[in-house]
């Protein structure tokens, strides 16, 4: 009988240990999953820190730029029947600086709208092309900017981090007029740089000013016919141009007219340009369904003109003009509320101050010409405190004499320059003389 008790007391005794023996095998792999899981998200922390170029930027949200018609969409939101143009990679890069020092609900509605961006790093080229992201700080105010903020700007956007008195806009004007190829003059006015309350200025500035592979012979301009959405009917200075080789491209259809046209290549980057014409005349109605997939699609479809018999006779009118986008209402359309209302903004990330965006201007201009196109667009945010073809015996001809929209974009990289509408190209009255 001793012996049997003595039996059933270390059975017991083993399933005791055993339990324990478990219970501490279980907190040893919590505890070895929990700084796994510590150390995995300070390597993503890390990831932005460690980059210094602005095409490996990325955001904590999941997406992976998802939003693919973010491009177009001012467009629609713009949709005025107005000769129009505004630089998505602009507007994409002042965002993603925005995005940096947004914290909270602020930061997600940002994200949520821009994705996970990766932009494009551009090289800027002397007299051809030049993007610039800056930010402009009160002199009184740059001690209660965080300098984890103004480092990161600095080391992933190559941003210019400047101090200024705020007394005017001369300086700042300056500087858009120096990064737009001295194209975009006199942004801001006093009164907004003035105000006691204006502590930061972010900014990017972007230009290009490239010819076109094949250039238009100006001794083939003329005033030609080019209908209006209304109905009505002007004489547009036309510019003509036949293409044989594989620097252009068209698509036609019942519905539509394109055509491609590439510009020079300059050190390694080669912009081109598409138009896009509605047969029917109702670009309007056409740009409510719109979507990138579906300009993309075109220009997959395009045929090249080398491939073409004959090559193609593109027509095409020259127009000129600026545009000042209402981008703060339709970043606010887009669902970016937060940052611009002075009660639930979250900048933490840039200041401890309670700072929100009160203004969010975008201006672009163009000029498209024989010779190639000259283009420039500013984004500023102004951030305060609470104070295929059947063969014919001649070039097919591609005529753009209804109102259309256009996209220039890296011929390589996909990236979008530049989006735009034109209902009323240049007049041929105003510029016969120089014929």
């Amino acid at each position: 009988m001793k012996q049997k008790k003595e039996t059933k007391i270390s059975l017991g005794t083993a399933i005791t240990l055993t339990i324990i023996f478990l219970v501490l095998i279980i907190g040893v792999i919590s505890i070895i999953l929990n700084v796994v899981q510590k150390n995995n998200n300070e390597q993503k922390e890390n990831i932005i820190a460690e980059n210094n170029t602005p095409v490996d930027v990325t955001t904590s949200d999941n997406k992976t730029n998802e939003n693919n018609d973010f491009d177009i969409e001012f467009l629609k939101l713009e949709n005025n029947k107005k000769n129009m143009i505004y630089s998505p990679l602009s507007i994409k890069y002042a965002l993603k600086m925005l995005n940096e020092g947004a914290e909270g609900n602020t930061k997600k509605q940002i994200e949520n709208v821009i994705g996970n961006l990766k932009l494009t790093k551009y090289d800027n080229i002397e007299n051809a092309l030049s993007l610039a992201n800056g930010i402009y700080i009160r002199d009184t105010f740059s001690e209660s900017v965080k300098k984890e903020f103004e480092n990161k700007l600095a080391k992933n956007y190559n941003a210019e981090i400047k101090y200024d008195s705020f007394e005017n806009a001369n300086n700042v004007n300056q500087w858009i007029e120096d990064k737009t190829l001295k194209i975009i003059k006199n942004m801001l006015s006093d009164d907004m740089v003035q105000d006691p309350n204006s502590k930061i200025l972010l900014i990017n500035a972007l230009a290009i000013d490239m010819e076109w592979k094949e250039q238009f012979d100006t001794s083939d301009t003329r005033g030609e016919k080019f209908n209006l959405e209304n109905g009505n009917e002007m004489t547009t200075t036309m510019m003509n141009n036949e293409i044989t080789s594989d620097s252009a491209s068209y698509y036609k259809d019942n519905d539509i007219t394109a055509v491609t046209m590439d510009l020079k290549e300059y050190d390694d980057t080669q912009l081109e340009f598409t138009a896009i014409m509605p047969n029917n005349n109702n670009l309007s109605e056409y740009i409510k369904t719109c979507t990138m997939d579906k300009i993309d699609e075109i220009m997959k479809k395009s045929t090249l003109a080398s491939k073409t018999k004959n090559g193609i006779d593109v027509y095409i009118p020259k127009f000129s003009f600026d545009y000042d986008l209402k981008l703060k209402e339709d970043l606010i359309n887009l669902g970016i509320k937060d940052a611009f209302d002075i009660n639930t903004a979250n900048l933490s990330n840039m200041s401890n101050s309670e700072l929100y965006v009160s203004d969010a201007l975008h201006k672009a201009n163009i000029d498209f010409t024989e010779k190639g196109v000259k283009a420039a667009a500013v984004t500023v945010f102004g951030i305060k405190d609470l104070a295929l073809p059947l063969e014919t015996p001649k070039p097919e001809e591609i005529r753009i004499d209804k109102p259309f929209l256009y996209v220039i974009k890296d011929k390589k990289t996909g990236e979008v320059w530049f989006v735009g509408t034109v209902y009323e190209p240049n007049s041929w009255e105003n510029e016969k003389e120089n014929y």
